[in-house]
C-alpha cells in the first residue's frame, strides 16, 4: 500500500515537471515574440541605442587601459568620439561628391554605352522580339486577343530620390548613436557597479560580471580586428582599381570598406556594382569585367585566408547561424541590422557559454573546431582547479 502510494506520489510530482516545463516553454515563447514585436516596433530608436551599444564596447577596453595608466576616462572618450566624428564627416563627403559626381556624369555616360553598345542593345532587342512572338497567344477563329496595356512607373525619380534621402538618413542614425555612445563611454565603470548591487548572492555578482566581461571582450576583439581587416582591404581595392582606370577609386575604396561589414551580402553587392559601373564606363568588354574580377580575387583571398588566420577561434561563428541572424535583423531592422547581426550572435554566443541550459544554443552558434561546452567547462577549471 505504501509503495503504491509512493508511486502515485511519484506520478503526480512528474505530471507536475511536466506541467510547469510547458508553462516555462509557452512563456519563453511569448517572451520571445514580444521582444520580436518590440523590435520590429521600436525600429527608430533601438537602432541607434544598439549601434551606440557596440560602438562604447568596442571601446571600453581601450578606455579602461588607458585609466589604469593615469588618463582620465573622459578625456580618451572624447578623442574617441572626435576620431569617430571626423571619419563619420570623412565618409560622408566622400559618398556625397560620389553621388553628385555620378548623378552629373550620368546622361553622358549612358548616351556614350548606347552609342558604343549599339549592335548588341539591337541584339538583344531582337531576342525579346523573338521571345514575345513565341510567348504570345494563339489567336481563335480570326479573332485576335485584346493587347494587354501595362502602365510603368518611372525608375529613375524613384532611385534617385532613394540616393538622396538614404545618406542623409545614415548620417542622423549614426550620428545620434555617436552621441549616445558617448555618454556610455563616459560613464565609465557605472552600469557594472549598477549590475553588482542588483544581483543578490555573491555567486551571481561574479557571473554576471563575469558575462559582461567576456561578452565586451568578445565582441571588442571581433569589431576591431574585421575594421582593421576592412580597412586593409577597401584600400587594396582602391589602388588596384586605381591602377585598372575606374573612376573615383577612393570612393570604391571606402565603399569596399563598408560593404564588407556585411557577411556574404557585402562582397556580393560589390561585385555587382562594380560590374555595373565598369561596363558603363569602359569602351571594351576585356577591360569592363577586370574591375570585378579584381575584386573577386581580393574578397576571395580576404574570406578564405586572411579572416580565418586572423579571427581567434573563440570569435567563429557558425556560418548557418550568420545566414539566420542575417535574414532575421535584415527583416527587422534593415541594413542596420545586418551590419550588426553578427555582433548580436557574438554577444548570444558569450550569454549561452555561461549559463548552462543554453549551451546547446551556444554550440549551434559556434565555428568549426569551438563550443559553447568547451567554453564553460574551462570557466568551471577556472573556478575548481581541483
Amino acid at each position: 500500500m505504501s509503495a503504491a502510494g509512493d508511486r502515485e506520489q511519484g506520478n503526480d510530482e512528474t505530471r507536475e515537471s511536466s506541467h510547469l516545463r510547458h508553462i516555462r516553454n509557452a512563456l519563453i515563447g511569448l517572451l520571445l515574440i514580444a521582444i520580436t514585436a518590440a523590435a520590429v516596433i521600436g525600429k527608430e530608436f533601438l537602432v541607434p541605442v544598439a549601434f551606440a551599444f557596440f560602438i562604447a564596447l568596442t571601446f571600453r577596453p581601450f578606455i579602461r587601459r588607458m585609466s589604469k595608466r593615469g588618463m582620465p576616462a573622459w578625456v580618451t572618450t572624447t578623442g574617441i568620439a572626435l576620431a569617430l566624428a571626423v571619419l563619420l564627416l570623412v565618409i560622408a563627403a566622400v559618398f556625397g561628391s560620389a553621388m553628385t559626381d555620378w548623378i552629373n556624369r550620368w546622361p553622358e555616360v549612358q548616351r556614350t554605352f548606347l552609342q558604343r553598345n549599339a549592335s548588341l542593345l539591337e541584339w538583344f532587342k531582337h531576342i525579346l522580339d523573338v521571345s514575345r512572338t513565341i510567348a504570345a497567344p494563339a489567336t481563335e477563329g480570326g479573332t485576335a486577343t485584346t493587347p494587354e496595356v501595362v502602365v510603368r512607373q518611372p525608375v529613375l525619380p524613384t532611385i534617385a530620390n532613394f540616393i538622396a534621402t538614404y545618406p542623409v538618413n545614415v548620417t542622423i542614425t549614426l550620428s545620434s548613436a555617436l552621441v549616445i555612445a558617448l555618454f556610455l563611454m563616459a560613464s565609465g565603470d557605472l552600469f557594472y557597479e549598477k549590475l553588482i548591487r542588483v544581483m543578490p548572492r555573491l555567486d551571481d555578482k561574479k557571473n554576471a560580471l563575469r558575462i559582461v566581461f567576456d561578452v565586451e571582450r568578445d565582441v571588442s576583439s571581433y569589431l576591431l580586428t574585421i575594421t582593421a581587416i576592412n580597412a586593409g582591404l577597401g584600400a587594396i581595392v582602391g589602388v588596384s582599381f586605381w591602377l585598372i582606370g575606374m573612376p573615383m577609386p577612393h570612393f570604391w575604396a571606402f565603399l569596399v570598406f563598408a560593404l564588407n561589414f556585411i557577411p556574404y551580402l557585402g562582397p556580393i553587392a560589390g561585385v555587382i556594382i562594380s560590374g555595373f559601373v565598369s561596363i558603363m564606363v569602359f569602351s571594351n568588354w576585356g577591360q569592363a569585367v577586370l574591375a570585378p574580377a579584381v575584386y573577386m580575387t581580393i574578397i576571395g583571398i580576404e574570406t578564405q585566408i586572411v579572416t580565418p588566420a586572423v579571427l581567434s577561434r573563440r570569435m567563429s561563428i557558425n556560418s548557418v547561424a550568420i545566414l539566420i541572424a542575417l535574414a532575421f535583423w535584415g527583416w527587422a531592422w534593415g541594413i542596420a541590422g545586418i551590419i550588426m547581426a553578427v555582433p548580436f550572435l557574438v554577444t548570444l554566443r558569450v550569454f549561452c557559454s555561461h549559463l548552462p541550459v543554453l549551451n546547446p544554443v551556444g554550440e549551434f552558434l559556434s565555428g568549426q573546431g569551438d563550443n559553447a561546452g568547451e567554453a564553460s567547462a574551462n570557466e568551471k577549471k577556472k573556478k575548481n582547479p581541483s
